[in-house]
């Protein structure tokens, strides 16, 4: 407090000092006493400006009244005033100074609170924004916990009641009943380790430990894993394959191409009739190598197009028996495909269905 006191002492002494001076070089040059005086009013409102407090502009104000009764009123170089239109000169001088320092003080003051209240609104919304992520946050997080309880319920229960019957009943069940009880826990088991891996995935991708390791890989050895992991869900729907090349190998992380296919194909077999067609498409154009995934199901509602790769965005699927999920497929399938340094998007056909694809760099880098 004592240095920011000096450094105003310094600031004021240094302006009237200068003041002086240029009213003397005025006066020289045959300037009129008028003008030196706001000569003068401009010095105490500098003073006001580069100082803080309502003392220095009046402490200003006197100094400068007196230096210009010393050095302009007669008799010259004293304090005594001789005529009285100089004394009534110095009073309106020494009340327009005061005036004007003090209504610069106050508007100095009023800017800084302003300056203080933008910058408690701006902390404020910043805050407020805050708490708004923190209750966006939670609110997506009680709704996978929602979503994930709901949808782990319904295949556990599946798998708990068929099982429970073929130990129940498996001496006195035909043969084929018990194949047909085991292949729906095979469904319901694949189900859940398709969402498990889907909600692992998404952990990885929002802590940011999503490690992608790019290595050739063969698209045709991929493809094929991808439609082993549907194979229980897809029942009657046929799916065909078309590669540009026989064999050909692409930079890319195996494992997290796989699960972009697996989910696309779960994605088209919820949305496809039972005896619908899938075709997987994979062609290349201007070093990119182009991966679609295309049915004749019942396509996209085109005010949901922009949603759909986002978290938590599920759609009624076409048969019930296939499931809803939780909505982390496609969101998943962009992150992976963006970490590969590519782009994803959708369309419907013109023939009907929706059309899904993908890019991925030809080289490595």
């Amino acid at each position: 407090m004592v240095k920011k006191h000096s450094m105003y002492v310094l600031r004021m002494a240094a302006i009237l000092m200068i003041t002086c001076l240029l009213s003397f070089l005025l006066d020289r040059c045959g300037i009129g006493r008028e003008n030196i005086l706001m000569l003068y009013i401009v010095g105490v409102l500098m003073v006001a400006y580069v100082t803080n407090g309502y003392q220095y502009g009046i402490i200003a104000s006197l100094g400068s009244m007196m230096s210009f009764n010393f050095l302009f009123t007669e008799p010259i170089r004293t304090f005594s005033i001789s005529r009285q239109d100089d004394v009534i000169m110095l009073i309106f001088f020494l009340a327009t100074a005061l005036i004007s320092s003090n209504l610069t003080v106050r508007f100095q003051k009023q800017v800084k609170v302003a300056r203080e209240n933008e910058q408690l609104a701006r902390q404020l919304s910043l805050e407020q924004e805050r708490i708004r992520f923190a209750m966006e946050k939670e609110q997506m997080r009680s709704r996978l916990l929602r979503s994930i309880s709901h949808d782990l319920r319904t295949p556990l229960t599946g798998i708990a009641g068929a099982s429970s019957l073929i130990a129940e009943k498996g001496n006195v069940l035909e043969r084929e009943n018990i194949i047909s009880l085991a292949k729906d826990i095979s469904v319901q088991s694949d189900g859940m380790i398709q969402m498990v891996e889907n909600i692992l995935n998404m952990t990885k991708i929002e802590s940011g430990n999503l490690v992608i390791e790019k290595n050739p890989e063969a698209v045709e050895d991929i493809i094929s894993n991808a439609m082993i992991n549907v194979k229980s869900r897809r029942q009657n729907r046929r799916i065909r394959v078309e590669v540009e090349d026989s064999v050909f190998m692409v930079p890319m992380d195996g494992k997290m191409m796989v699960q972009v296919l697996t989910n696309l194909l779960d994605n088209a077999i919820k949305h496809t009739e039972e005896d619908g067609e899938i075709l997987i498409r994979v062609t290349k154009e201007q070093g990119k190598v182009w991966f679609y995934v295309e049915d004749n199901g019942t396509g996209i509602d085109v005010n949901e197009k922009d949603r759909l790769f986002e978290e938590f965005v599920t759609f009624r699927p076409v048969s019930q028996d296939t499931g809803k999920g939780i909505g982390l497929g496609l969101a998943i399938c962009r992150a992976i495909v963006t970490a590969h340094g590519g782009t994803i998007s959708v369309e419907n056909r013109t023939e009907g269905g929706a059309r899904f694809f993908f890019s991925l760099p030809e080289d490595a880098s």
